[in-house]
């Protein structure tokens, strides 16, 4: 893989890498990038392995005699703002009394942290609120004009990265910056990240996500009164400027009536609840749905028009800041309006004759208290090959989950690197497996009889099939399900007689059920959340049961979308899309088993689809060679057999 990655650095070309589980890609990509003379930036899906880089695979580098300089970039949100502490400080507010005494270490910590960054504040809960009062913004950041810039861990982590020769970040932040510096908009200085010349995705499989995020739009009745609140704020600093006191005031007080109004425009018979259901409650916006709530949406911008006139022409830092998001605010506004172009994308400008942009989807979700619109890109290929790879010459994109049975083609036609003819421009591809024995060490159990995973008796089966299976491995099991109705309708049947300890997703942080899973044998029943980003070495976790092949909802905005574009241009949407999706995801299920040379276990996949189907051979074909068992007595043989290390 290392050759590979090499081989694309040097000559410009692109590289698609699947290295399973165990493969050392993280060396793989990181030796010849540091080599490489390139100005590089490694893009991974979450900060934990940000961190992994950090902690071991870069001082590993070190003792091998590689020189090249490293700089590690967070989001600013993980960093505390000096300038923003020094204000909570003299009239600090809690929103529960308990987080009064937590501040004080806090406070301590930010005498002698060199970094800023929030991930060493370890001992403090993640849900602490008054970490949203003193973190850094880019809405309240004045820059080079604020009296601590010489010492803000923002900007001293910048100037690392500018001087670095590899830069790692995460793909929310590396997406955000690229849509800021390839904004039609004029956002070019916002954007975070020193100019680089190649890319290194790592995690891959999760870029589709996060880019589409990234290159949507997304307003929200949060984020309108939290405008308000920070005039109101800032505002009782500054004498006189009545009339945006009056507006602030008011916009905080009416803001939220053209989301009420957008609320009451939901189609009942379409309104959905994701199957999957770790996302909040979603339903897509067709074209014309929002019409009886222009005018509160038209009310709502002129207010936010004249606010943003109100604080126009100031010299003072922050109110220019603030001017500048009524702006982006308005603007946003009016993507949601009756006049606007649902069809395609408007922010970049193409030559005659050029492919054009994918359509948007508009789509509508509740979470928090709160009402979310988002205008988001249905293909982001067209856009990544505009914003991205026009721009940028080596790109590697490489994840333990990428093939779909043994072939890379679908995730190249997703990220726009090549079509149905073939790659788009110069491209390698490979597929490396794992050096771990799944043949020897692992097992499918396939049960012989379930119902259809529609049939009403369907949990009561899964609870069944339970019973039989956690005695062979003493419980050590993830039970993940892909909707949090069966999740809870089988603990409830399960836990009072299991003897093991029974763990619940939503019960405890992610981090604490990690933690109590580890310590004596456990059940853990589960959802989306524990099917990727989880690593439990060892004998603490020997079973794996997933009660359903994880297709997403057809009735979920973005995919009906994309199925909708499909039929459009005359292709099978199950076939192209909605199997390989599937079946990526239950390759990321099944990849909670297997985490070292070491580990040993069983998978049990309970939906019948997967031998009653043509299509389930796929999703075989897809995971890593086992052995397959029909029966618990089978699975237990396989189970009792001496280990093969």
């Amino acid at each position: 893989m290392a050759e590979q990655v090499e081989r694309a650095l040097t000559e410009g070309r692109a590289l698609i890498v699947e290295a399973g589980t165990g493969t050392g890609k993280t060396l793989a990509y990181l030796l010849p990038a540091a080599r490489s003379g390139l100005k590089v930036v490694v893009s991974t899906a979450t900060k934990t392995l940000q961190e992994q880089l950090a902690e071991k695979d870069v001082p590993l580098l070190r003792e091998l005699g590689v020189q090249a300089s490293f700089a590690f970039l967070k989001g600013r949100q993980n960093y505390l703002c000096l300038l923003r502490k020094e204000r909570f400080d003299r009239q600090p507010t809690f929103a529960l009394r308990e987080e009064g005494a937590l501040y004080d270490r806090l406070h301590a910590w930010a005498q002698e942290t060199q970094t800023g960054d929030r991930a060493e504040l370890d001992s403090l809960p993640e849900d602490f609120s008054a970490w949203r009062e003193v973190n850094s913004t880019a809405d309240t950041c004045t820059g080079q004009k604020c009296p601590h810039y010489d010492r803000c861990f923002v900007f001293k982590m910048r100037r690392r990265a500018a001087d670095a020769d590899v830069v790692v970040v995460n793909h929310h932040l590396f997406f955000s910056d690229l849509a800021l510096r390839t904004s039609s908009a004029g956002d070019a200085g916002a954007a975070v990240l020193p100019r680089y010349d190649a890319v290194i995705f790592d995690e891959a499989h999760a870029v589709e996500e996060v880019a589409t995020e990234n290159f949507g739009a997304q307003l929200s009745s949060f984020r309108v009164s939290e405008l308000a609140r920070d005039v109101l704020k800032v505002l009782a600093a500054h004498a006189g400027l009545e009339p945006a006191r009056d507006l602030a005031g008011r916009l905080l007080r009416e803001g939220g009536a053209f989301f009420e109004a957008a609320l009451r425009c939901r189609p009942e018979e379409r309104a959905f609840r994701r199957a999957q259901a770790d996302r909040s409650d979603r339903w897509s916006i067709p074209p014309g749905s929002l019409a009886p709530a222009e005018g509160e949406r038209e009310a709502l911008v002129e207010l936010v028009r004249s606010l943003g006139a109100s604080l126009s022409g100031s010299a003072d830092d922050e109110l220019q800041l603030l001017e500048r998001r009524c702006l982006i605010l308005g603007a946003d506004l009016a993507l949601f309006g009756a006049s606007a172009a649902v069809g395609g994308r408007s922010d970049i400008e193409y030559e005659e004759g050029e492919a054009r942009p994918a359509s948007i989807v508009q789509w509508a979700e509740q979470r928090g208290g709160h009402l979310f619109l988002h205008a988001s890109p249905v293909d982001i290929a067209v856009l990544l090959q505009d914003r991205l790879y026009d721009r940028v010459g080596p790109l590697v994109f490489t994840s333990a989950t990428l093939a779909v049975s043994g072939s890379l083609d679908y995730f190249g036609r997703r990220m726009g690197l090549k079509d149905a003819r073939g790659p788009l421009f110069p491209l390698d591809e490979s597929v490396l497996a794992s050096p771990f024995d799944y043949e020897s060490n692992a097992a499918i159990y396939l049960p012989q009889r379930m119902p259809d995973p529609q049939d009403e008796g369907f949990a009561e089966a899964v609870a069944e099939e339970l019973r039989r299976l956690l005695p062979i491995t003493g419980g050590r099991a993830f039970a993940l399900f892909t909707s949090l109705r069966n999740m809870r309708r089988v603990h409830q049947v399960l836990a009072p007689e299991l003897p093991w300890q029974v763990l619940l997703q939503g019960e405890r942080p992610k981090a604490q059920l990690l933690r109590a899973f580890r310590e004596k044998p456990s059940v853990l029943f589960a959802s989306q959340s524990f099917w990727e980003g989880v690593d439990v070495q060892g004998e603490a976790l020997s079973l794996v049961v997933i009660d359903k092949l994880p297709f997403a909802s057809p009735g979920e905005p973005l995919v009906q979308a994309r199925i909708e574009q499909l039929r459009a241009r005359g292709e099978d949407p199950f076939s192209s899309f909605q199997v390989p999706e599937a079946a990526l995801s239950l390759k990321q299920g099944f990849g909670r088993l297997i985490r070292s040379a070491r580990d040993r276990g069983l998978v049990a996949l309970l939906d019948p689809r997967i031998t009653q189907k043509g299509y389930g051979r796929r999703f075989l074909m897809t995971l890593p060679p086992c052995r397959i068992v029909r029966t618990p007595e089978e699975a237990r043989s396989f189970w009792t057999a001496p280990a093969t290390r």
